[in-house]
């Protein structure tokens, strides 16, 4: 989408094909083009005590570091100067789609423009960086977006300057940043943002959240209508690549043996809750375990805000429809869990479940479905206490149909389980799984053997010879991708196709339904 068409401050909406409007002269596209460059400035950090340093977008340096007692995220951004907003002018006018450098140098070279050729031979690197800045929409924030390890930017209209979650050191929380953006530009950029999640932002109506085609979950507020810092966002960015199982061990949020009896609750359709606190890594775990579903097996996620990113089976992503125009009806989760019973799904997985919703979910646990979910709570008894009680109100003998809860947490920054639990049919909770305190500790139990007499679940429908066997080889499996390096979904989704392919025929894979 072209900058004219991003960028509220630009009241000219008449556009060429090739997206400058027709009726703008080139000196006031200029001038735009200047502004948008100029329209964030970043403040110099001297930093003595350097923690990380690296580059991204090819250009841009980072540097993190302590200064005064906390902790900063500066960037330093090629110079620039008034013959590259020239060259980016006369670039922009004559193609506005360029998304790499080998499109604005076969643009450069197309113009036949000696003077454009000169400045770009001695400022290719500056032109190139400032002319994808302006294509991306994304103004001040367009480095923290290209940035693969920011999880979280933040900023609003008072305070100026923008804030990150850093995945490195998110056990610091908000991270300062040298980037310093004017009232005007967060109004426009929050205008900006609004389009690019297709959503109307006004003084009427001054709030909006939704998910970018580039997968940025984004909240926002315009004005001083609900925020008395004025204009704000908080935006979300999902992880370029979906979280794996293999992954997820390697990172330490969990380990093979708890990944393996998942797995095998998974595949005999149980219903795993997925159960943490605000930043815990409810939705990674859950984005994790869907990458063990057996690849021929038909998946419907159903959410809000749409963070999923895939599963090895056969994926079918619905996602909540909310309007407040027209004759439009709104679809929620509830409408959308009870559509899904009628899509023949094998495994039904929520986001996140709210209200009741739930309720619909253990029905599709009691009718055979698997389910997967996330809810917010800090251990097993607050959530079964939530489920029973108002608004959700789910008659508590039916919460058998939970065969497993695990219980996250995060220390320091350390996404990890911390209990794993079972649910009995007489709706007691039953530990399985407990980390152990202290330094780089592990859980208990610690062998198959061990959670083969501790799990009630598996025991009912596996004999213990058979259950053993399972979860070793299951395990086994995991950590063999694991010391192969194997994180991506497609390389793992075929190794799963192997791992199943190599069972057909073997009695001890004839619960697979």
């Amino acid at each position: 989408m072209s900058i004219f068409l991003q960028n509220p401050f630009l009241k000219h909406r008449s556009i060429h094909k090739s997206g400058v409007s027709r009726f703008l002269s080139y000196s006031t596209i200029r001038e735009i083009v200047r502004a948008y460059i100029n329209e964030s400035y970043v403040t110099p950090v001297k930093i003595v005590d350097v923690l990380e340093k690296y580059v991204i977008d090819d250009v841009v340096i980072v540097v993190i570091g302590r200064l005064k007692n906390k902790i900063v995220y500066s960037i330093n951004e090629p110079m620039y100067n008034e013959d590259t907003v020239e060259a980016i002018t006369r670039l922009y006018i004559a193609n506005p789609n360029c998304m790499d450098n080998y499109c604005i140098q076969e643009t450069t070279s197309s113009l036949n423009d000696d003077k454009l050729m000169e400045i770009y031979a001695e400022q290719s690197v500056s032109i190139n960086y400032y002319y994808r800045k302006l294509v991306s929409g994304y103004g001040a924030i367009y480095p923290l977006i290209k940035d693969s390890y920011i999880e979280e930017i933040s900023a609003n209209s008072s305070d100026s300057e923008v804030q990150v979650i850093h995945r490195k050191y998110s056990w610091y929380g908000w991270i300062s940043t040298n980037i310093k953006v004017s009232k005007e530009a967060i109004d426009r950029l929050v205008l900006g943002l609004a389009r690019k999640m297709g959503k109307h932002i006004s003084i009427a109506q001054p709030v909006a959240e939704g998910l970018t085609e580039d997968g940025l979950r984004i909240s926002l507020t315009y004005s001083k209508e609900v925020s008395r810092k004025g204009s704000s966002f908080v935006i979300r960015k999902k992880p370029s690549t979906p979280w794996s199982i293999t992954k997820l061990i390697d990172m330490g949020m969990l380990n093979s043996l708890i990944a393996a009896y998942a797995w095998l609750i998974l595949e005999l359709r149980g219903s795993i809750l997925i159960v943490g606190g605000m930043s815990t890594g409810k939705t990674t775990l859950l984005q994790g375990l869907l990458t063990l579903i057996p690849p021929t097996r038909r998946v419907v996620t159903i959410e809000d805000t749409p963070e999923i990113s895939g599963t090895t089976g056969y994926w079918d992503p619905l996602v909540e429809r909310v309007v407040s125009i027209g004759d439009s009806i709104n679809i929620d989760m509830y409408d959308l869990l009870k559509f899904s019973l009628r899509r023949r799904a094998d495994y039904i997985v929520v986001g996140e479940v709210r209200g009741k919703e739930a309720r619909l979910l253990i029905q599709a646990s009691r009718l055979g479905h698997g389910v997967l979910a996330t809810i917010h709570g800090e251990n097993a008894d607050s959530v079964i206490e939530r489920l029973v009680a108002p608004p959700i109100s789910i008659p508590k003998n039916l919460l058998s149909s939970i065969w497993s809860i695990i219980v996250l947490e995060n220390v320091q920054g350390h996404r990890r389980v911390k209990f794993v639990y079972e649910i009995d049919k007489k709706i007691r909770i039953h530990e399985v799984f407990r980390r152990t305190p202290g330094g780089n500790s592990g859980y208990v139990p610690r062998d198959p053997v061990e959670l083969a007499k501790k799990t009630i679940r598996l025991a009912e429908l596996l004999d213990e010879e058979t259950l053993v066997s399972e979860l070793v080889e299951r395990a086994s499996f995991l950590d063999r991708m694991v010391a192969r390096g194997i994180f991506d979904l497609p390389r793992l989704g075929e190794e799963l196709m192997k791992f199943y392919y190599e069972q057909l025929g073997e009695e001890t894979v004839a619960y697979i339904q």
